[in-house]
């Protein structure tokens, strides 16, 4: 398992020669924090979901049922538009029907672990988060064009959350979550479930 920190990443900037480059994401990090006392929030009556985002993304809930997924209760994607893109996917929340029990998290995080430990490709990793208090596991899997990352909450509800940004906008989607046009990781961060 790698971790990568921010402050890792400005250190290897800097030593490459690129000290404004970090300053610049800096900023941006520290930007998308203080505007964040302007976003709107958003709750789930029915399975609990909240989250806030920048008031410029919109909500589209979708019907589980046309996905295929029967474990999913609720769709709901936070869509914003880029130069390249109008109604991108920036992110999607797949929250699963029922509670989660300690020990069918602790059963799912074993299977994440396990399945990423046997990759052959040294990209794919599994690193843990903490959201609304509890472990949240960040994946990164990869085919033969690109890595995706996803972030699967395991309690008290199993969330994933992952971006459908692509094309031209593909850095954006980029592992891991972090923040950029779009203040993914901001956004991501603030979830949790009301009862």
């Amino acid at each position: 398992m790698k971790k990568i920190s921010i402050a890792g990443i400005a250190v290897v900037l800097s030593l490459l020669g690129f000290g404004s480059g970090t300053k610049t994401i800096s900023a941006t990090l520290n930007s998308s924090k203080a505007e964040a006392s302007s976003w709107v929030s958003y709750h789930n009556g029915v399975t609990g979901l909240s989250f806030e985002h920048p008031s410029d993304l919109r909500i589209v809930e979708r019907n589980p049922r046309s996905f295929g997924l029967p474990d999913a209760e609720e769709i709901t994607d936070l869509v914003g538009d880029t130069s390249a893109n109008s109604d991108a996917i920036v992110l999607r929340f797949i929250v699963n029907r029922g509670e989660t029990t300690p020990e069918m998290a602790a059963k799912k995080a074993r299977a994440i672990e396990d399945a990423h430990s046997a990759a052959d490709d040294p990209r794919q990793s599994v690193t843990s988060m903490k959201l609304d208090g509890h472990e949240a596991l960040t994946t990164v899997d990869c085919g033969h064009a690109a890595c995706h990352w996803a972030v699967d909450l395991l309690q008290p509800r199993d969330c994933v959350i992952l971006s459908l940004l692509g094309g031209a906008d593909a850095a954006e989607a980029s592992p891991p979550p972090h923040d950029g046009v779009f203040p993914v990781l901001s956004i991501i961060e603030t979830v949790h479930f009301v009862r």
